[in-house]
């Protein structure tokens, strides 16, 4: 049981023996209500549970506008974290892995030269397929754009709009109030994430790329790096 239960659970208590009297008909039973309490707490700490285990990936931190050098790439790199797997799940090979994780990066950035003065935004899309990560250790995984697209943009350290998507065996977790922070720019909320996708309309493929498609051969090796479903080779 998580702690988040844990002090759900209390709570459930707290309000359940504050508010008893007039929750519960007065004529019934003391044990009749006492069941009535259980099955309540029963309920409610599973239902906590299941909000606590709803994100089986997180992303920690999220850093753009890193230049790799020589080169001078546009980098953003996301550090993502496997949270855990749902009980008996016949998919899960090993309680301990979470497989198949998918990490959709979107990114809007000023348009340089606006028609008519008008705010206009360049959007571009990447994504990559994670095989494998190992629960409660965070690894990182990177998107760069070429140096001359850099260039020409005028890319600014932070894209205007941003936003992760995650999917775990082609379920989507959800951008929601309480993941928002990290997997969503300042400038959006959970309600204006739909209006934000629809000024991109269909965002530039292929410009943005996964770090280990740079032709710099963005960080291929190291322990903190993921092992990836390659759908490109170079």
């Amino acid at each position: 049981m998580t702690k988040y239960s844990i002090n759900m659970g209390i709570a459930y208590v707290f309000l359940l023996i504050r508010f008893r009297d007039s929750l519960l008909p007065s004529r019934m039973h003391p044990r009749i209500a006492s069941l009535f309490i259980l099955a309540f707490l029963i309920i409610g700490g599973s239902a906590s549970q299941l909000n606590a285990q709803a994100d089986r990936v997180t992303v920690k931190n999220v850093k753009f506008g890193s230049k790799e050098r020589p080169w001078g790439d546009y980098m953003v790199e996301i550090d993502v974290e496997a949270m855990g797997n749902p009980k008996n799940d016949p998919s899960v090979i090993n309680p301990k892995y979470v497989d198949n994780i998918e990490v959709k990066l979107l990114v809007g950035y000023p348009h340089p030269n606006p028609a008519d003065g008008k705010d206009s935004f360049i959007f571009h899309e990447a994504s990559v397929v994670i095989a494998t990560m190992e629960v409660k250790k965070s690894r990182k995984i990177a998107f760069w754009i070429p140096y001359d697209i850099a260039q020409r943009d005028n890319l600014s350290k932070e894209p205007k709009y941003w936003v992760i998507d995650l999917a775990v065996n082609g379920t989507d977790i959800p951008v929601t109030e309480q993941n928002i922070g990290n997997r969503a720019s300042r400038t959006l909320n959970p309600q204006s994430l739909a209006s934000m996708r629809n000024m991109a309309g269909s965002p530039t493929k292929g410009i943005m790329l996964p770090g280990y498609l740079s032709g710099n051969g963005y960080r291929e090796s190291g322990q903190n790096r993921p092992p990836f479903v390659r759908i490109e080779e170079n």
